[in-house]
């Protein structure tokens, strides 16, 4: 692979916690600065990301809406090739579905992990089919459509893209088999996926592809203001909080010991959030985060260029003011590395 001096585009998100009048400011911002896209989680169970997605829509008219991720686990195939061609309706031509099999999904919901790679696989295979508009009927180990079969009320999608997202070898090679592209969750870093790319190839092999027409992108977990230790204190509370719940294989990578991920998560039941994340070192932050000033969160999303990644996304606009951080990634750091 040639190494890379630039990528494509910059992608922004959110998660659930963020009320919809402050999204909508943000992806309304986002959308002006020239961002490419703009990203929802969906966290339970906090505020829905169809229904935050549907807002952002009718208030938007360029910038592309990502679902990342939902889960198949929580509805069936067939309501999330509704609800995606829905949003589509609105907000038609710039709509991403993002699945995958959402492990705080499984667990708040006492749900089985195993045979997740399954139930993904499936859910493509349905929402392809209801997306392509014709009758579908399947017959699948997860998810039915008996016969005579049923299709979309509405003039389906010409092109929404399906994404995976995913972080274990079988899940990696799914997405590249089937899917348009593949999502990373945070705190994502050059070695995972310098790992993870190894996988994708052999699921691209075994479709008849090449990367060429198949998106990679990642949560990256920034903070940035024109004071470094206000970025830095910002994205340790996120750590604090967060941290303890990252899957371990990306803590691995991110060179986080389970030592480590154990003192956070100690520390934050002793003391409490904010006394942790004032007392959290500033080495292990700087692991998970690129956080600083502009200059320096360029130089960390640069670390990425040649490891496989497409798509950065900053996720969560971490910074001491969602809308400052912003605007500075417009003006000072999208223009270095775009």
């Amino acid at each position: 692979m040639a190494t890379a001096t630039a990528f494509e585009n910059l992608g922004v998100g959110v998660d659930g916690m963020a009320s919809a009048s402050e999204v909508l400011k943000l992806a309304r911002e986002a959308e002006a600065l020239g961002f490419h896209s703009f990203w929802l989680s969906e966290g339970y169970h906090t505020r829905s990301a169809i229904v935050t997605a549907t807002v952002i829509a009718t208030a938007t008219s360029r910038i592309r809406i990502g679902l990342g991720i939902v889960s198949p686990h929580m509805k069936h195939a067939a309501l999330l090739a509704m609800e995606a061609a829905s949003l589509d309706e609105v907000a038609r031509g710039r709509v991403i579905l993002g699945i995958g099999k959402v492990l705080n999904a499984l667990r708040k919901h006492g749900l089985k992990e195993a045979g997740a790679t399954k139930v993904v696989k499936e859910a493509i295979e349905v929402i392809r089919g209801f997306l392509g508009g014709g009758v579908v009927h399947y017959d699948g180990a997860i998810f039915k459509i008996p016969r005579p079969g049923s299709q979309l009320g509405l003039t389906p999608p010409t092109d929404l893209p399906i994404y995976v997202g995913a972080t274990g070898p079988a899940m990696l090679r799914l997405a590249a088999q089937y899917a348009d592209g593949v999502l990373f969750n945070y705190p994502c870093t050059p070695s995972f996926i310098k790992y993870a790319m190894p996988f994708l190839d052999e699921g691209l092999r075994r479709a008849g592809r090449t990367l060429d027409n198949f998106e990679i992108a990642a949560y990256l977990l920034v903070s940035v203001d024109e004071d470094e230790k206000k970025a830095l204190d910002v994205a340790k509370r996120f750590v604090a909080e967060r941290l303890p719940s990252r899957h371990p294989v990306m803590l691995q990578h991110a060179g986080v010991s389970e030592e480590e991920v154990g003192g956070v998560k100690e520390s934050a039941e002793r003391v409490g959030l904010l006394k942790a994340a004032s007392d959290l070192d500033d080495e292990l932050a700087r692991k998970v985060t690129i956080a600083g000033t502009p200059d320096q969160v360029v130089q960390g999303l640069r670390q990425f260029l040649g490891s496989g990644l497409k798509l950065p996304i900053v996720w969560n606009l971490i910074g001491p003011d969602r809308r400052r951080s912003l605007s500075l990634l417009a003006r000072e750091v999208m223009p270095k590395i775009v």
